[in-house]
């Protein structure tokens, strides 16, 4: 079982690498494409010439770069599975593979508005800031992946006869780490989003936002969730995670409705509107960083 693991790892190794070598030429060239395009757009000059010269290769770019955020989180989903220590640093890697994958496909959606409000005479430098914090996001999953990977290597080599998992606690722990990953991103993105954008701004944007962010913890645990309904026979969780849940779900009640409730007296007492109609995103985001946290510290307690 440890020779076949060991194949399967190497040879996702071997191709994931050749694919992100050919996608990260596409992401400098797609960078490349877009910085052409940038300061006549802004200007309002004549695209069409860069268009017809690059788009076409930029579009097979996108696609390629997509697939190898697929390839990505399988490799990693395989990591998850086989390792027997839970980790940090891949549960960092797999929230961000998710949300870079996502961010691709809202690159493609942003330079169709940008399109669009070029043709319609409008200001688009925001959208240029929005699509370059995206490909910033991109560069540092691709940095940390091969990093990763080349530690992953190392780490074969010198414990083999400890990393084939023999129990699936490693996946269990890493669902908390992603948990809280969301949690406080999902928070920190509705907090400014509350404070920095109208209403009608708010409304049209909430629910993507919030399904980009809480994605990587649903795709875990609906993964976590595949493995229990394979294991017949046995009980979802052993007495230790029964009980760390049971804690964690006291802990994230109490917690969520004294946050709550303080939030409402400030906004009660005052002008300030720390949240508005992003209150039900809030809170699913803050329970989700609670019980995560506090799953998670019961776990790590002997």
């Amino acid at each position: 079982m440890r020779d076949r693991v060991k194949r399967i790892i190497k040879t996702c190794n071997i191709s994931l690498t050749a694919l992100g070598i050919i996608a990260l030429a596409g992401y400098i060239y797609n960078l490349v494409f877009y910085e052409r395009l940038r300061l006549p757009v802004l200007a309002f000059g004549d695209i069409n010439p860069i268009l017809d010269q690059m788009q076409i290769t930029a579009a097979i770019f996108f696609i390629l770069i997509f697939l190898f955020h697929w390839a990505a989180i399988t490799y990693l989903v395989i990591n998850l599975r086989f390792f027997r220590r839970e980790s940090l640093f891949i549960s960092v890697l797999f929230f961000l593979a998710i949300l870079s994958m996502l961010m691709v496909m809202g690159d493609f959606a942003l330079l169709s508005d940008i399109g669009k409000e070029y043709q319609q005479g409008w200001d688009t430098s925001g959208e240029w800031v929005i699509l370059y914090i995206s490909q910033a996001l991109h560069l540092v999953f691709w940095v940390l992946l091969a990093v990763w990977m080349a530690a992953s290597v190392r780490i074969r080599k010198q414990q083999d006869s400890q990393q084939v998992i023999v129990r699936d606690e490693s996946i269990f722990i890493n669902a908390q780490y992603i948990g809280i990953f969301c949690g406080l991103s999902g928070i920190a993105v509705f907090v400014l989003l509350s404070t920095a954008l109208p209403l009608w701004a708010l409304k049209k944007g909430i629910f993507s936002v919030s399904m980009v962010i809480i994605l990587p913890y649903l795709l875990i645990a609906l993964y976590w969730l595949i493995l229990k309904l394979k294991e017949k026979g046995r009980e979802w969780y052993d007495e230790k995670q029964y009980q760390d849940i049971c804690r964690a779900g006291l802990v994230t009640m109490v917690s969520s409705m004294v946050i709550m409730f303080t939030i409402y007296l400030v906004q009660y007492f005052t002008a300030t509107e720390f949240i508005s109609i992003t209150w039900f995103p809030f809170y699913l985001f803050l329970i989700l960083l609670i019980f995560s946290s506090s799953t998670l510290y019961f776990a790590k307690r002997s």
